[in-house]
């Protein structure tokens, strides 16, 4: 998937990834699905961002070979989404659990003896396999697994400037696309650009809620 107007990065740009990498660490540290696995650690905010901006690079060596790290030209944003038909044989499963591996390798023991078990409890609430049980065996679709934008650029278009592409290469070739969240804001943000939420993940003992959304495609003018 190569998107008008975004930068798809190479698996070999690894100093790129990484800046982009920290960039969207940065904003996801304050995603709520990282607020409640990380708060559970005893340990400074650095070392909390640290995690977080790991855990997307991980994330962005995993996918970048199937072509799924667009950006914006002038790195203001990023998004970590997929073309199912890109993946090839490749199944999402294994890819994620790829991805922690790596995160893993980055945690010291005593933050793996907190961090695992919490994971794995959260992880109703965290299914990043739900697009493939909603739609058909067939069916192509494009699936976002992380975006923002640098927090330092809120508010300059930079968001819409991300993600209004990938919509429109999904618009042009009749594909749906699907994504998650954790707030009422983002929630309603996604609305504005078409997105239903179809289901509500909870868990026992954690108050987050994982929105999943789906927008179909929309005609092309």
């Amino acid at each position: 998937m190569n998107p008008s107007g975004l930068v798809t990065i190479e698996p070999d740009q690894t100093d790129l990834l990484e800046e982009l990498a920290r960039m969207l660490g940065t904003c996801f540290r304050e995603e709520l699905w990282y607020v409640t696995c990380l708060d559970a650690l005893d340990a400074g905010e650095d070392r909390k961002l640290a995690i977080t901006q790991a855990s997307i690079r991980s994330d962005f060596m995993t996918t970048a070979p199937y072509g799924c790290v667009h950006a914006l030209p002038d790195h203001a944003g990023v998004a970590n989404a997929f073309l199912r038909s890109d993946l090839g044989d490749a199944a999402w499963a294994d890819l994620e659990e790829r991805s922690w591996s790596l995160v893993e390798t980055q945690l010291t023991p005593e933050e793996q003896a907190v961090l695992l078990p919490r994971a794995e409890a959260m992880e109703p609430l965290s299914d990043t396999n739900w697009p493939f049980a909603h739609a058909a065996c067939d069916e192509d679709f494009i699936y976002f697994v992380s975006i923002g934008v640098d927090p330092a650029r809120r508010g300059s278009g930079a968001f819409g400037r991300l993600i209004k592409p990938i919509l429109a290469y999904a618009d042009a070739r009749n594909l749906r696309t699907y994504l998650d969240c954790y707030t009422d804001r983002l929630e309603q943000i996604y609305g504005h650009y078409g997105f239903i939420t179809v289901e509500r993940k909870t868990a026992p003992g954690f108050d987050l809620v994982e929105r999943c959304m789906v927008r179909d495609p929309q005609p092309v003018a």
